[in-house]
């Protein structure tokens, strides 16, 4: 039996809503005022977020194994917007954090998510297992996985993004980045910095033209390269340590202390109180002029 839990108090962020639910798929469509958020806690499957075309939010679940037919979504309100969640077998994911486990005796429904997106809205999204993918977004985003690639294009506002295993792709960003992975590449180009990235195996590429904050930065990896651009007019501090590679630079730096191959201290430009910090495990660093 599908079941439905809706709580549809109009409350100014929610001006509108409608439910559908099917055999075979789940939508839900409702307006949201620019700078709501809206909430995704997602079981297992990908989910594939695109820029809507009017001010209505259009999300829509397709049932992607034999054991999802008794999934469905309930809709909660919040105080900031509205949470869509995943519900099995009476259980909620959106009970997740309040010490409800994934216990599942045979494998964890799954279903395909798909959302249109208004310009204005906050997403804060995550699924246990699946790719995550948007493309474009104007507000900030707030991304997880807990096993899947997650690919950002075209994005206005903060974007924190994590998922345990998988790649991380945000390209085209105009502002503050966090990513983690346990394992996989991060890849990150935004326009406006900082940024910060960690993966526990693979390699990190971050460009950044501009920075808005004079925040310490840190790009760690357990194994690969380390490649940093920052914009030519940078002033600061660098901190550079590989196990086993080399550290190559575009700035000239002032090296404090002894020379040493694995590990450089030093400053850039007039220095101050912005550091950056680079570390691999093994693998070559490079620090280099994005313009």
């Amino acid at each position: 039996m599908r079941r439905i839990a809706l709580a549809l108090i109009v409350i100014p962020a929610i001006l509108a809503a409608q439910v559908r639910s099917t055999d075979d798929l789940f939508t839900w469509s409702g307006r949201l005022a620019a700078g709501a958020t809206l909430g995704i806690k997602h079981f297992n499957g990908p989910i594939d977020v695109r820029e809507a075309t009017g001010d209505r939010v259009e999300f829509r679940a397709e049932r992607r194994s034999r054991r999802s037919g008794e999934l469905s979504f309930e809709v909660q309100n919040e105080s900031d917007g509205v949470s869509l969640c995943g519900v099995w077998r009476g259980r909620s994911a959106c009970d997740r954090g309040r010490g409800w486990g994934g216990d599942w005796d045979d494998g964890p429904p799954s279903s395909r998510l798909t959302v249109l997106l208004p310009k204005g809205v906050r997403l804060r999204a995550s699924t246990g297992n699946g790719d995550v993918t948007i493309e474009k977004a104007s507000n900030d985003l707030d991304i997880s996985s807990g096993n899947g690639d997650v690919r950002i294009t075209m994005t206005a506002g903060q974007v924190n993004v994590s998922t345990g295993n998988g790649v991380l792709e945000i390209e085209g960003a105009t502002g503050p980045v966090r990513a983690n992975t346990g394992n996989g590449r991060v890849y990150v180009t935004t326009s406006s910095g900082p940024v910060e990235a960690r993966t526990g195996n693979g390699e990190i590429d971050v460009k950044m033209k501009s920075l808005t904050s004079t925040s310490d930065m840190q790009f760690v990896t357990g194994n690969g390269s380390v490649t940093v651009a920052l914009p030519g007019n940078f002033n600061g501090e660098i901190d550079a340590s590989t196990g086993n590679g080399e550290f190559r630079s575009d700035f000239e730096i002032r090296v404090l202390g002894r020379l040493n191959p694995h590990h450089v201290r030093g400053t850039i430009g007039t220095g101050g109180g912005q550091t950056i910090k680079m570390t691999s495990g093994s693998g070559r660093l490079e620090l280099r002029k994005s313009n």
